[in-house]
């Protein structure tokens, strides 16, 4: 197999470094950004991938509300070209009842799960092969459902799947399929039912979900679905179609 180049946003710590750990295990060249992860966590997390059989894993750090260019670019530089893209990065803000909901956070919500995606985007198609590759964008079950006092994260995530279906329609002929994943429940780390906001046997099947459940999904976008484009894959146990 060919070191893929993956470029994930959020990539050194909770599901972020659970999906850069399954390229890790393809043999991957890896970008992994972060901003707000501490540098012990940048520096496990390239460990960990590098045990898992990644080739390379290149740290960058940078806030990419404002520096995906540089990101991307920064990236491209050390691997040659972009074969992939995860963009795993977001934020889930605090509740806030319409009233109390400033325009303000509405924005910083806006800017890092919908604007960041669509900077990242931009900026890498012009580092993809010839023979095109994929970019895989994290939505949320938010994105599909409507939650209480979430307006503006819910607006993020919906829009970022039609952000997801617009870009599939308009790189179709670079042969650059895009795609999405809206993650439900999931524990990570051991996080209590208080922490994940609902309770398992609310769910269908029966469990939460855990990270290496929306890493398989990433990483059939990325490698095994070259014909499909445009789709948002729920990965939430059932919980959507209750």
């Amino acid at each position: 197999m060919i070191n893929k180049r993956v470029l994930i946003t959020g990539g050194v710590r909770r599901l972020g470094l659970h999906i850069a750990l399954g390229f890790a295990e393809r043999g991957s060249i890896l970008g992994l950004n972060y901003h707000r992860a501490s540098e012990r966590e940048a520096d496990h997390a390239q460990s960990e991938c590098l045990k898992h059989g990644a080739k390379q894993v290149f740290l960058l750090k940078g806030n990419i509300t404002v520096e995906a260019e540089s990101v991307v670019h920064r990236f491209a530089k050390l691997a040659g070209e972009i074969d992939i893209v995860v963009n795993n990065a977001g934020v889930f803000p605090k509740r806030e009842s319409l009233s109390d909901l400033t325009p303000k956070q509405f924005q910083q919500t806006l800017d890092l799960n919908l604007m960041a995606p669509f900077a990242i985007a931009r900026a890498a198609i012009q580092h993809f092969p010839a023979q095109g590759g994929a970019i895989v964008n994290l939505a949320s079950l938010g994105g599909v459902q409507i939650w209480k006092e979430r307006i503006d994260y819910n607006v993020s995530k919906s829009a970022l799947i039609t952000l997801t279906k617009a870009l599939a329609r308009e790189l179709a002929e670079k042969r650059i399929t895009v795609n999405v994943v809206a993650p439900g429940a999931i524990q990570i780390d051991s996080e209590t039912e208080a922490k994940i906001g609902i309770a398992e046997d609310r769910i269908p099947l029966g469990r939460y979900g855990n990270p290496q459940d929306i890493a398989r999904a990433v990483l059939y976008f990325a490698f095994d679905a070259p014909y499909v484009t445009g789709q948002c894959l729920v990965v939430d146990g059932g919980r959507s179609v209750t």
